[in-house]
């Protein structure tokens, strides 16, 4: 009687023993199941998205984000730190992106010298100035090309050309003409006409009397003041030389 009653509690033990074995080889595994690492999960995402990590973080919640640059654009995949599951996929906007990428790299201010370089081919340099507003800034150039003065803005990061603008010089007088023309040819001044026509630039038409009798019609650039031909009286071609 005493030995049944010590198999039937062996017997009892050894159940127990082999239900608690089992309960706790089916509750194991997951209070022992380790995170994936961070080089893990980034090879899981390039498996299943192939492309480039641009970045990856660990939230508290057990979740990885991969911010991962595809052919169609930015995405943002989350991913279950356990397992390695997708939990969702979502495209990035184009402002988001943009804004990360300036972060990252900020743009650096060219230097006059640099701006210089950009602008050798628009004409002679004559002044250079960085414009500083509240909101933003630029460049201010001027040059002279072709006897022309050219005002350019320029963008103070990447060097383009934002504006370009002629500037206006003031036109000579009718009474500067004159004495230009005078001097040139060595007489007076005797009658003066303006022209401005679509295709040059503006000039005077002077015509002077010379001591022996002889008639000229001199041409003076109206910005310039460059006598550009002299017409003599009689002559059927013109002297772009004259006497000096």
């Amino acid at each position: 009687m005493k030995n049944g009653r010590v198999l039937i509690t062996a017997g009892s033990t050894l159940v127990f023993g082999l239900l608690l074995f089992v309960g706790f080889q089916w509750w194991a595994p997951p209070l022992s199941a380790e995170s994936l690492t961070e080089e893990e999960v980034n090879q899981t995402a390039k498996d299943k998205y192939p492309g480039t990590i641009i970045k990856t973080t660990k939230t508290e919640g057990e979740e990885y984000q991969i911010e991962m640059q595809l052919e169609t654009g930015v995405y943002l995949i989350s991913m279950d730190a356990k397992n390695g599951e997708v939990r969702s996929l979502k495209k990035e906007t184009i402002g988001h992106a943009a804004e990360e990428s300036a972060e990252k790299t900020p743009q650096k201010q060219l230097t006059q010298n640099e701006i210089k370089a950009r602008i050798s081919s628009q004409g002679d340099l004559e002044q250079i100035d960085l414009v500083q507003e509240k909101d933003n800034s630029h460049y201010k150039a001027v040059v002279n090309k072709n006897n022309e003065k050219i005002t350019l803005i320029l963008d103070p990061y990447t060097g383009a050309i934002i504006d370009s603008t002629m500037v206006a010089d003031s036109i000579i007088t009718e009474n500067e003409a004159i004495a230009i023309a005078e001097k040139h040819v060595k007489g007076t001044g005797d009658d003066t006409e303006f022209y401005q026509p679509s295709d040059q630039t503006p000039y005077y038409l002077v015509e002077v009397e010379l001591e022996d009798d002889r008639d000229a019609v001199v041409q003076v650039d109206g910005y310039t003041k460059e006598v550009k031909t002299i017409t003599w009286e009689d002559d059927e071609v013109d002297d772009r030389d004259g006497p000096e």
